[in-house]
């Protein structure tokens, strides 16, 4: 796969010289003060939205930043966000914190032991590509797993509960 190009400071300049002469004048004269003012005036990019911005520092926040911004939320405006619900108090999440418990770590494996399956044959029969390599570095390297992931793994753990 080809190395993303570095976008910075240089490279909108570079731009601006090459394919929109009029705003780089426009930069130099003191029109923009910056060169992201005139890569967004002249369309090379766009402004992040405060949408954007919160969306960023949501994924970027910890469980108790999280936590403590839902409670802000319910005490100054009374919303409250939804949380997953679990079908039964007595088993236990199969993830914290997105990470595999101990117990679904050891599920999992023993059911790929059990059907002589690879970590690839899992994720398709969850509905991901083979190569998809989430599952395997969740159980090998404790990575964390992405949301859809989670929900697909639990119904998947539900569908093998047979398997002793």
């Amino acid at each position: 796969m080809a190395k993303q190009p570095k976008r910075d400071k240089a490279y909108y300049e570079e731009r601006l010289l090459k394919d929109y002469p009029a705003h780089y004048v426009d930069y130099i004269d003191g029109k923009y003060r910056t060169i992201t003012e005139a890569a967004i005036a002249c369309g090379l990019k766009t402004s992040r939205t405060r949408l954007l911005e919160l969306k960023n520092a949501w994924q970027k926040a910890s469980a108790n930043e999280r936590r403590e911004f839902e409670n802000w939320l319910h005490a100054q405006y009374g919303i409250t966000t939804p949380h997953p619900v679990t079908t039964s108090s007595t088993i236990p999440p199969i993830a914290i914190d997105r990470r595999l418990s101990p117990w679904a770590k050891s599920r999992i494996l023993a059911i790929i032991a059990k059907r002589h399956l690879r970590k690839g044959d899992v994720m398709h029969e969850m509905g991901f590509k083979k190569l998809n390599p989430s599952l395997g570095r969740a159980l090998d390297r404790d990575d964390r797993l992405q949301p859809a992931v989670l929900i697909a793994l639990e119904a998947w753990l539900n569908a093998n509960k047979h398997i002793c």
